[in-house]
């Protein structure tokens, strides 16, 4: 008990610290008896300026549409959301490290309107983890296995790249649908192993999604969304990474695949009757040798859907699970220099999915066309002036195909700066 009153009494230190002095740089408060409490984050924001071709006619384009307006600006964070986090590490207690984390993800803009009652907090990350010399457990709300390495080694991590929803109050897309599918942040319990040699494997247990589908039906306008909402087994996610350093030390390699199952079902009331499947695969490598460093990434999978993992369009309008891969290509090269670290890169992501039977059948008799492809090419500066302020400069090229022909582009150009600790 006197160790709890001596962490909440640190507690309350750092609560008094942070609501009387500016942003500094991350500080670690311990306890006399191996209790730590420590916070990070970051504050981002970019101005950014956009033009835009018309939404071509005919199209399904509920989520798809990368501008409503053909010219727009906008000041909003970048793919990162703000970050405040805490962190509090028990002492080692019988050869157990415990460890917890909460993670809240504010953003610093509105949803396009003059009222501040609509910017988003996300609760990202609520978990605890206990290592020892077995590996590692965690359990609680955290990023996701699958495809998470794919979306963490992207260098638009600390950039903007897509937008999104333009009037939007939460972050841009960064590659999400061009390029790998959002992972999310999902409840799960999750085994790590040891190093063994270089190699690392993780297997997760997750709350199960429903799977939802997004089309067109026979007449060519009502949108239908199927949802199998019965989810009676959990998601399986697991990934084998593999990391290492080669030329003297002068160089590093890391590989990684991963991989997602799930069924779920829908209710007997439905019009479907069938159960559906969601699986996928997915991995990578990534090669740095002193200042350049090569990545490339893809994936593959059903009712996967084009952006946001399950949640939207992995089905047809008959229920039917939508086929969909795709992938990321980057060469970055940083260097120190009198003014900070200085990094530039070039990055090309792309997301497909396939048609079904029932869109093409659609598509004929109609003219409507779903999502064929979506693909943009980023090229970015990002300047360290000192480890705790960054600048960015980035353009956006991106593009979006339908199968009935239509296509509409975008060019993006954003100026940002974080401030981190």
């Amino acid at each position: 008990m006197p160790s709890i009153k001596r962490l909440l009494c640190g507690l309350t230190v750092i609560a008094t610290l942070i609501a009387v002095c500016p942003a500094q740089a991350a500080f670690v408060v311990g306890g006399e008896d191996g209790w730590s409490f420590s916070t990070d984050g970051n504050i981002n924001l970019f101005a950014r300026y956009a033009t835009s071709d018309a939404r071509p006619d005919n199209v399904h384009s509920a989520f798809y549409t990368l501008s409503d307006s053909e010219e727009s600006f906008r000041t909003r964070s970048g793919f990162l959301p703000g970050v405040l986090a805490f962190n509090i590490k028990a002492p080692t207690m019988n050869g157990l490290d415990m460890a917890a984390r909460v993670g809240f993800y504010p953003n610093p803009q509105n949803a396009n309107t003059k009222n501040s009652f609509s910017g988003q907090i996300d609760l990202r990350e609520i978990f605890f983890t206990v290592d020892g010399n077995f590996g590692q457990f965690l359990v609680g709300k955290a990023f996701s296995l699958f495809q998470g390495q794919n979306c963490l080694t992207g260098m638009s991590v600390y950039g903007f790249a897509i937008e999104g929803a333009v009037s939007g109050g939460g972050a841009t897309l960064g590659n999400i649908g061009y390029g790998y599918i959002y992972p999310q942040f999902n409840a799960q319990i999750r085994y790590t192993t040891p190093n063994l040699n270089g190699f690392k494997l993780a297997v997760a247990i997750h709350d199960p999604s429903q799977i939802i589908g997004s089309g067109v039906g026979m007449d060519g306008s009502t949108v239908i969304e199927p949802a199998a909402v019965e989810t009676n087994t959990p998601r399986w996610e697991a990934e084998l990474s593999y990391a290492g350093i080669y030329a003297g030390g002068d160089g590093t390699f890391k590989t990684w695949v991963s991989g997602l199952y799930q069924t779920a079902k829908f209710t007997d009331d439905s019009l479907y009757d069938d159960e559906v499947t969601a699986w996928g695969a997915a991995g990578g490598v990534q090669i740095g040798y002193k200042g350049y460093e090569l990545v490339a990434s893809g994936f593959t999978g059903e009712a996967l859907g084009s952006t946001l993992m399950l949640d939207y369009d992995s089905l047809d309008y008959t229920g039917e699970e939508r086929e969909s891969y795709g992938y990321l290509l980057q060469g970055t090269y940083t260097w120190n220099n009198r003014f900070g670290k200085t990094k530039l890169g070039i990055c090309y992501g792309a997301n497909r999915m396939d048609e079904t039977s029932a869109e093409k059948t659609v598509r004929a008799a109609t003219g409507n066309g779903e999502l064929k492809q979506q693909d943009v090419i980023t090229a970015g500066i990002f300047h360290d002036i000192n480890p705790h302020l960054k600048l960015v400069l980035e353009y956006n090229r991106a593009k979006i195909e339908w199968f009935n022909g239509g296509d509409q582009e975008v060019d993006i150009i954003a100026l940002g700066t974080f401030f981190m600790w």
